[in-house]
């Protein structure tokens, strides 16, 4: 967490919380090889819902994890959970993100690869 990252109230504001969010989902999709550029279908995030369990305050290290969960047919939920990294009991935010894989040209869903379905299964909880 750097300094800047607090709001008038003292604590990580929600939206730098989101940012974490994001970046463990981007760390996550390039360690499968999922790339943009090179790719005619992808994940794009759908929805997300974030359950702020306590305030994160300056000075914090932080871990957040990221679990696979249930797939549909063109949709698969990631799970995550931001913790203090030196008291991992310690939760400061529980998130639900819904992925929704599309035709990156038209951006209309389409039904998820099965390597995809695959990979997802060797992530899940």
């Amino acid at each position: 967490m750097r300094w800047g990252d607090m709001d008038a109230l003292g604590h990580m504001n929600n939206t730098v919380t989101f940012r974490f969010l994001e970046q463990s989902r981007i760390a996550w999709f390039d360690s499968i090889g999922s790339d943009y550029r090179t790719q005619t279908e992808a994940a794009i995030l759908g929805s997300i819902a974030c359950r702020f369990v306590l305030p994160i305050v300056y000075p914090a290290e932080l871990d957040v994890s990221l679990v696979a969960g249930a797939t549909r047919r063109s949709t698969f939920v990631l799970h995550s959970e931001i913790r203090d990294a030196h008291s991992p009991q310690r939760v400061y935010a529980r998130a639900e993100a819904t992925m929704v894989w599309i035709d990156l040209s038209d951006s209309k869903s389409r039904p998820l690869p099965e390597w995809v379905k695959a990979l997802l299964l060797g992530h899940s909880a």
